[in-house]
């Protein structure tokens, strides 16, 4: 990343500099023949009465009014002629000097435009700063990549809310469950769910020598944290229905006994579904009871464009060029799969482990294959372009 901001300042400076020598060069030689107007008209002067006096003999029939004016037009065109073969390189010389002192002169006002211009560049590589205000707590504030969905979860989970994130693969839903612990200094505990979660991974259990073993739900809900249940969508119906207590009453019955919530205990969980069953995209997906799905909050996290561009730029400093290629194919790839309603998940996943893989030495069309077009049927291949008229093509730019 810091060659690529080295490369993008030394560009921006480059091309404010050029801006600024034309216009000064410009300037400088408009003023040196404002200063040799004089010269310039006494000679013109000059050369008008010879050539008017040959004129008026050759064409004693022409007024000499006439005379004077054609010659005169024929004089300027004679004497700027002479000059500009005479004095050019007397003229670039006065000119790249008026340029360089013109820079210096205003350099404050030029190294302040330079500043600006590569503050503007690296807004792709920088990450803004998030600016959390909620009441009785202090101003949050974080600088990583964060989605532009993580305030409204802050909200919703100050006003201690449940929440369900819910979007497609590889928008940075657990992602903004660990953002959201720091932001508000909890600590985070992790459970991914499926079909065959038992019970005792959410409550605990004895082993066969009566030690009771906790666990991650257990940690966050009597001592505070932030949970995150992921693939919520994806759980057993029965695991989740044992939930519902705990949710709605912030008590809950583990293997050991009745606890009750923590005041910071924090619930996030995630899905690619509303909770209605498997759709053409998530066809595993596991539809959710009325009763699991009133506990939660539900927030839309879409792809966050500029999120997905300066990850994919961050992974890959040393190549931009390729990056910016690979993300576009992605994109574009995406926008037809979603068109057609393909099957496909074309994830920002894709494009941040292409640059990864841009970055590590593979070639643009490598990257590609290997992570973004893998695995693709034959008739997903022609319905996205890829084996049609169009196939072995070079990348958008």
């Amino acid at each position: 990343m810091r060659t690529e901001v080295e490369k993008i300042a030394n560009q921006v400076a480059h091309d404010v500099f050029v801006r600024w020598e034309e216009a000064s060069v410009s300037r400088a030689v408009r003023a040196a023949l404002e200063r040799e107007r004089a010269d310039l008209v006494r000679e013109v002067t000059e050369k008008t009465g010879l050539l008017a006096a040959e004129a008026a003999k050759k064409a004693a029939g022409e007024s000499q009014e006439r005379a004077v004016a054609r010659a005169a037009l024929r004089a300027v065109e004679a004497v700027l002629a002479t000059r500009r073969d005479k004095d050019e390189s007397a003229v670039r010389a006065l000119a790249a000097q008026a340029s360089r002192d013109a820079v210096l002169d205003a350099r404050p006002e030029f190294v302040r435009t330079v500043h600006e211009e590569v503050a503007k560049a690296l807004a792709d590589f920088t990450p803004p700063v998030v600016h959390v205000t909620l009441p009785a707590r202090p101003v949050v504030e974080l600088d990583a990549d964060t989605h532009r969905v993580l305030p409204e979860l802050l909200l919703a989970l100050h006003a201690r809310c449940h929440v369900l994130l819910v979007g497609p693969a590889g928008t940075g839903k657990s992602m903004m469950a660990t953002h959201a612990a720091q932001a508000l200094g909890l600590e985070l505990q992790a459970l991914s769910l499926g079909p065959t979660t038992p019970m005792s991974k959410v409550f605990g259990y004895f082993d066969a020598h009566g030690n009771y073993h906790g666990t991650p739900f257990r940690r966050a809900f009597e001592h505070g944290g932030v949970m995150l249940l992921d693939e919520l969508d994806n759980g057993h119906p029965g695991l989740l229905g044992e939930l519902n207590q705990a949710l709605a009453l912030r008590t809950c019955a583990f293997a050991d006994g009745m606890v009750t919530a923590h005041e910071d205990f924090l619930l996030i969980a995630t899905a690619n579904t509303y909770g209605h069953g498997g759709d053409h995209q998530y066809v595993g997906r596991q539809a959710l009871d009325a009763a699991t799905l009133d506990r939660f909050t539900v927030i839309d996290v879409p792809i966050d464009t500029r999120l997905e561009y300066r990850l994919v730029l961050a992974n890959a400093p040393s190549r931009p060029d390729d990056a910016r290629r690979l993300l576009q194919e992605v994109r574009t790839l995406r926008a037809v799969a979603a068109q057609k309603r393909l099957p496909l998940a074309l994830s920002p996943r894709a494009g941040i482990d292409g640059a990864k893989l841009l970055e590590a030495g593979a070639s643009l069309d490598q990257a590609l294959r290997w992570r973004v077009t893998r695995g693709l049927s034959a008739a997903h291949r022609t319905a996205l372009g890829l084996d049609g008229p169009e196939a072995g093509r070079e990348p958008a730019p």
